[in-house]
């Protein structure tokens, strides 16, 4: 195997600079966690649904929103959560936002939920930007057997 040394331009011509930067454009675009026309909400929380034999489990990451931004409904087996990311300006003392990253706005997501749950035994809660949804599971139906 041959090794060599290459020289690396530091001052690429004004075209490669252009390329390079449509490129970087492209992939910051494709990676981006912001929603384009696909959603009504500019951001989306991140959701872990699971169950046990007794409860479904529902933890959605809020943090920073309110416990008074927040909504929870159920509409047949569907939970939505939805609730509203306030902005936060600092633009005091001639301060300027050179850029901002967090993600603002309303959100609304829908959870389907397996059959069998009571709908009146729902326990939520907020603690530490973590929403936590607690649902009892009905009973299961126990067959009996027929004796002949």
């Amino acid at each position: 195997m041959k090794f060599g040394i290459m020289r690396r331009n530091d001052n690429p011509t004004p075209e490669l600079k252009s390329f390079r930067n449509d490129v970087n454009r492209l992939f910051d675009d494709f990676f981006n966690l912001r929603t384009v026309g696909l959603f009504d909400s500019e951001w989306l929380p991140a959701i872990d649904v699971f169950d046990d034999e007794k409860k479904i489990y529902i933890k959605a990451d809020v943090a920073g929103i309110d416990e008074k931004d927040l909504d929870i409904a159920i509409n047949g087996n569907v939970l939505t959560v939805s609730g509203k990311k306030v902005v936060e300006k600092e633009e005091k003392d001639g301060k300027n936002c050179i850029f901002s990253e967090r993600r603002t706005g309303s959100f609304s997501r829908s959870v389907t939920l397996p059959a069998g749950f009571k709908q009146k035994d729902i326990k939520g809660e907020l603690k530490n930007g973590v929403l936590s949804i607690t649902i009892q599971k009905e009973e299961p139906v126990k067959k009996r057997k027929n004796q002949n």
